[in-house]
């Protein structure tokens, strides 16, 4: 993802990101935020929008290189809690193979169960 994510995009956000996993056979989306300029509030209940969704479908949604901008955010509204965030991309593929290797398929994530 890059540039902005607000209110003009953020239903087209999550739109997108849930038809390119119905497409697939994934099982864990990693959302790269490390080139998001702006978020807001909008980005913010999308991306949480999608996680939810996922999740209920038995998969599994994590968050990885916010930006510094994507970061304040997160944390301001503490869904830096509620969401699995990694600080590098390679950090949560790392993670999210072993876990899928060690424990079976994820689930109980973003706080949405």
């Amino acid at each position: 993802m890059r540039g902005e994510i607000d209110i003009a995009n953020a239903t087209q956000l999550c739109a997108a990101l849930l038809h390119a996993t119905d497409r697939s056979e994934c099982q864990c989306l990693i959302v790269d935020l490390s080139k998001v300029q702006f978020i807001d509030l909008s980005g913010v209940r999308a991306l949480y929008e999608c996680c939810r969704v996922l999740t209920w479908e038995g998969r599994h949604m994590v968050l990885a290189e916010p930006s510094a901008a994507a970061q304040r955010v997160l944390t301001a509204l503490r869904m830096d809690r509620d969401f699995e965030i990694y600080p590098i991309v390679e950090a949560a593929l790392v993670h999210t193979a072993r876990q899928r290797y060690e424990e079976g398929p994820i689930t109980g994530v973003c706080g949405c169960d």
